[in-house]
């Protein structure tokens, strides 16, 4: 590659998206669709050189749908200009298991598929146009994101690294065991098994990047529109992998330049007295970089900087970045944005334990690093340089080490899910896991030549049932154990391991299984519903999820922990564990959701109807065993005081009579149960307490009680026999009348009694309901403090003035509703007191709320 020293940027943009002949391997990482030259764009990450390399399709592939109506076809579209072929294919019709003739309709461009009003998805019948079009070119060639290719003249070329010997061992053992756990094991599903194992224990390589972080100066607190644009970017940060921390500062008269000694010594600081010069040293440095890390770079600094250029007269040829529908990307690499990659739920609960529950910098950092966002008083552009300098350098080092705690643990991750999603990693960080599931499973039917069945087709197998308990739910879901209230000494938890995964597997479940066209499958009735399941074939659904789950659970759980290996091995097996744990543990919900577009209402229902069959016959096995159950959730049984052995008798059966496995998942010195499902607390043997659904735990709860409910928990922590509670009781009462008397007399600062609630869309779209965080968002505004938008975390207090809330920045002590706060704590302490056997009034000393208010 030629030198780039003496290029313009817009010469080294050019040249950086420039296509590729040669190729060592190299990670397919994106791919696109570039609308001029009309053809799939894909780039690659190559671990020799640090640079994405970018390769236009050259095999004349082009977008295409499928029609049956040959009539319709030939009456609508046939002398359209945009149409290139009408052409008779073969596809395998899984619903309906047959073979079917089909009309593959061959356009010019992805538009005139779908997009536009005279698209022929907008004319015809049509199946599978409404998938992107570069998707359905990595579908066709087979191209997984995240493997290995080189190119050689021009062509792709699948490159494979050999494995260490024992993981290859490994994986022939667990197929064995799959040949002897089960006669019925296909070769069709070993073959699956194998294929999984073959890309997932690819390489992972260290990816070069960059964490980028804009400042602008803001008028009156109002956050700067990215679309305008209108105001001066008075710094920028950049944190690079390659150990370089830049600082872009624009030198403004009348601000004081402070003091240096805040920031850190290997943190490079350059002064700008010309804004338009910042962005292009800041463009220049992103090229040297092939993934931009942001937060919240769609929405803000990405745009920002792209029209704050472009109002400033620099040419478009000059910058790097490329806006698109609802993100942003770089022309020369890959943009992930974490606000997009943190706000999907099942990264949240899956991958990260729910240890945030907001979707802010901040809370995610404290959450994750134990790092924080500076607080300051007054005006970002009032700060002086300096002090600038280390609040936006501070902001990229957080983003920044948000990629790299636990040895890349985040950007391992998407690379391994890339591979199992077969979704490009720009994508994947930004959509939810049901696209994920949608990808994956799509890439199959390619793969057989399978025709994707279109959701009324689906909707057509069937209705629910059974009824639903849940309002608004379609079919009745998991059974949930009504808990025994009180406290219960030596509990201990089973749980089914992957359980909604291990039905799919076990019982053959699948769009196409569920309610098949054979007569013979009839008889093969699912417990407490009217469905049936094939017998005659292997479900798509069932292979793919049954194939991971196994791999998962057999294969790289143990990997993991094996101690032969290299260590940077096990860290790659435990990444996989991880990914595969984020797929498996949504798959049954996104299955179960009506906007997946491969939703099947009987496919929900049979899973859920055998979870309960599989809870409920276990629950009947374990009091033949003289096990009591004192609660259950889904997929766990809390069991008390059972034996070694009929913990080992009761996971035997269930393995064996109904095809899960059962793990010990927690022990509990002790737990509390309140009447409530899904609320109690528990302390571990090893002392650590477990505190599920309690009000107190909950990020929105007021710090002060919070605190209470902390200190609370603390007692608890220390009980070891039923004797310890008469101790704890007294010091619970202590702790509670303590804080009730300081909220009564009005002692609390006001911070601390705030409750901090996201927005969850801006405040002028709410028209219906206006909840109380609401109200005081709108407060804020009217009083010009600052714009609030989607995302953005209201502090706010109850008050005995209207509206009955205020935001902390308007609030005054005496305004506060103690009265509200004081239930506040009793709904709170209730939760836990009732499972105990005490109540909140008797603790305070009074005998009913309202006596609490009128005595000294």
């Amino acid at each position: 590659m030629q030198s780039t020293v003496n290029m313009s940027i817009a010469e080294r943009i050019r040249m950086l998206c420039s296509d590729t002949y040669s190729l060592a391997p190299s990670l397919l990482v994106s791919a696109t669709y570039d609308g001029e030259k009309r053809v799939a764009v894909l780039k690659f990450y190559n671990p020799d050189d640090d640079m994405i390399h970018v390769w236009y399709d050259k095999t004349g592939h082009k977008p295409y749908c499928f029609a049956m109506d040959e009539q319709a076809v030939l009456d609508g579209i046939r002398d359209r200009k945009d149409i290139l072929a009408i052409e008779r294919v073969k596809k395998a019709d899984l619903l309906n298991d047959r073979e079917v003739d089909m009309l593959k309709i061959v356009a010019t461009d992805p538009l005139a598929i779908g997009g536009t009003e005279k698209s022929v998805r907008n004319m015809l019948r049509t199946w599978e146009s409404d998938i992107k079009y570069y998707e359905n070119y990595l579908y066709d060639n087979g191209l997984v994101v995240g493997l290995y290719y080189s190119i050689e003249d021009g062509v792709l070329k699948r490159h494979e690294y050999r494995v260490a010997e024992n993981v290859d061992l490994a994986l022939k053992k667990l197929i064995w065991d799959s040949i002897a756990d089960d006669k019925a094991s296909s070769e069709e599903f070993r073959n699956y098994l194998q294929e999984w194992a073959k890309l997932l224990n690819q390489p992972i390589p260290e990816i070069k990047r960059v964490a980028l972080d804009i400042e602008v100066v803001s008028e009156d607190d109002r956050i700067p529109d990215a679309n305008r644009a209108r105001n001066e970017v008075i710094a920028v940060a950049m944190v690079g992998s390659d150990d370089r921390h830049e600082i872009f500062l624009l030198n403004r008269k009348g601000n004081s330049i402070g003091s240096k000694d805040a920031l850190d010594a290997n943190v490079s600081v350059r002064f700008f007295d010309d804004e338009r010069e910042l962005l292009r040293s800041v463009f220049s440095r992103m090229l040297d970089y092939p993934f931009i890390i942001t937060f919240n770079g769609d929405d803000f600094d990405l745009p920002y900087l792209y029209n704050r250029a472009l109002n400033l007269g620099i040419p478009r040829d000059e910058i790097p970045i490329a806006l698109q529908r609802d993100s942003a990307t770089v022309k020369h690499g890959v943009h992930i944005d974490l606000y997009r990659t943190f706000t999907n739920r099942s990264i949240q609960i899956y991958a990260f334990s729910h240890k945030y529950s907001e979707y802010t910098l901040n809370a995610i950092s404290e959450a994750l690093i134990n790092e924080s966002k500076i607080k300051f008083e007054g005006s970002i552009g009032d700060l002086p340089l300096y002090e600038l300098a280390n609040y936006c350098y501070n902001d990229a080092r957080i983003t920044y080490r948000l990629t790299t705690f636990s040895n890349n643990l985040l950007m391992k991750l998407l690379i391994a899910v890339a591979r199992i999603a077969k979704m490009p990693i720009e994508d994947l960080s930004r959509l939810g896991v049901s696209q994920w599931i949608r990808s994956m499973l799509y890439f199959e039917h390619r793969r057989r030549n399978a025709l994707i069945p279109r959701k009324e087709e689906l909707e057509q197998k069937g209705h629910a049932s059974t009824t639903a308990v849940i309002k608004d739910k379609k079919y009745r879901g998991g059974f949930v154990v009504e808990p025994k209230p009180g406290v219960h000494f030596n509990v201990v938890v089973l749980d089914f391991a992957s359980l909604y995964p291990s039905i799919i597997k076990v019982y053959n479940l699948s769009y196409e299984t569920v309610r098949c066209v054979h007569e013979e499958c009839k008889a093969n009735i699912i417990p407490e519903t009217e469905h049936w399941v094939c017998k005659k074939r292997k479900g798509i659904t069932s292979l793919l999820i049954g194939s991971l789950r196994d791999l998962r659970v057999n294969y790289y759980k143990q990997l993991s922990k094996d101690k032969t290996l290299k260590a940077e091995d096990k860290e790659l097996y435990s990444v996989i564990s991880q990914a595969l744990k984020v797929i498996l543990n949504a798959s049954y919900g996104v299955m179960g959701a009506d906007i997946f577009p491969l939703y099947c209402l009987p496919v929900a229902e049979a899973t859920a109807a055998i979870g309960r069959y599989i809870i409920t016959s276990t629950i009947k096995k374990c009091k033949e065993l003289g096990i009591e159950v004192i609660y259950g959730d889904t997929d766990s049984l809390f069991l008390k005081g059972p034996s070694r052995e009929q913990i080992e008798s009761i996971a035997k059966w269930a393995r064996k009579e109904l095809g899960v496995d059962l793990d010990l998942d927690k022990q509990y010195r002790y737990i509390a149960l309140s009447e409530r499902k899904k609320n109690y607390l528990g302390v571990l043997i090893d002392g650590n307490v477990d505190v599920k659904g309690l009000t107190g735990k909950k990020s929105h709860t007021p710090q002060f009680v919070r605190d209470a409910f902390y200190a609370v928990v603390d007692i608890l922590s220390k009980v070891n026999t039923e004797q310890d509670f008469e101790y704890a009781r007294e010091e619970i009462r202590r702790i509670i009348k303590d804080y009730a008397s300081r909220l009564k007399n009005r002692k609390i600062p006001l911070e601390d009694l705030a409750f901090n609630v996201m927005v969850g869309k801006a405040p002028e779209d709410y028209k219906k309901t206006m909840p109380q965080h609401i109200r005081a968002a709108q407060l804020l505004q009217e009083h010009g403090k600052r714009e609030v938008k989607a995302g953005d975390i209201i502090s706010f207090v109850k008050t005995t003035t209207p509206p009955g809330v205020k935001p902390v920045e308007l609030a005054k002590v005496d305004e506060i509703d103690v009265e509200k706060y004081i239930e506040y704590m009793r709904t709170t302490f209730d939760q836990i007191l009732g499972a105990l056997g005490y109540e909140f009034d008797v603790i305070l000393g009074a005998s009913k709320l309202e006596d609490f208010f009128f005595t000294n």
